[in-house]
């Protein structure tokens, strides 16, 4: 079947699994978000449009519905609080470098627009 979603600003999280549908909406943006990118803790970044021009960090408990809703609950979880990488502005693309020391979980995030690249640790 065809999945019917509403064109706006934010991120839909789909489940092409077992629950299937929406299940969970990214409210954070006042532009249309233009790019993502996949974080090692399991959450994701957003990088919103030029009147945006803010990069949001998601959790993973907003990426999976868990937010605060009910556990019998099909409706998806609305969520407009992420924190926001400063400094960073309009952006086309955004990548994780991870740091390369065995067992660690420390990473940056690379950011960049036009021939602009900067980094954010």
């Amino acid at each position: 079947g065809v999945l019917d979603v509403p064109s706006t600003r934010a991120v839909f999280v789909l489940d092409v699994g077992t629950r299937g549908g929406v299940v969970a909406v990214l409210n954070g943006h006042v532009d249309a978000v233009r790019c993502m990118c996949a974080l090692p803790t399991g959450g994701l970044l957003t990088g919103g449009g030029k009147m945006d021009a803010t990069i949001k960090v998601w959790e993973n408990s907003h990426l999976n519905g868990q937010n605060g809703a009910e556990e019998d609950s099909d409706a998806p979880v609305i969520t407009e609080a992420a924190s926001q990488l400063e400094g960073l502005g309009y952006v086309f693309a955004l990548s994780v470098l991870p740091d390369e020391k065995p067992g660690s979980q420390l990473f940056a995030v690379a950011a960049a627009r036009y021939n602009v690249v900067k980094i954010c640790l």
